[in-house]
């Protein structure tokens, strides 16, 4: 088995994790993994990017595990980025 990773770690991952690190950040075996996703029980959508390419999204792993994205690699802002700034004198 891979060793599992830590939350920062995790929350270093490329935005499109292959399978492995997948099973890594969830603390599993790549064989269960790849099982689990035989079946569809995969914790997370798994991306099936060409005939044999699978990648699995850390935005998906970040929400499964629990763990905020306080915008590690992220493109898109959050709601408090892009929200006006309030001061006594506009509001």
């Amino acid at each position: 088995m891979t060793a599992p990773l830590s939350a920062a770690e995790v929350l270093a991952l490329p935005a499109m994790a292959t399978v492995e690190q997948a099973c890594a950040a969830l603390q599993i075996s790549a064989r269960a993994g790849y099982d689990l996703r035989k079946r569809g029980e995969f914790p997370v959508p798994v991306l099936h990017l060409g005939s044999k390419l699978l990648r699995v999204r850390r935005a998906d792993l970040l929400a499964y595990l629990g763990l905020a994205n306080d915008g590690v690699g992220s493109s898109h802002p959050t709601p408090s980025e892009t929200a006006p700034i309030r001061t006594s004198s506009n509001q």
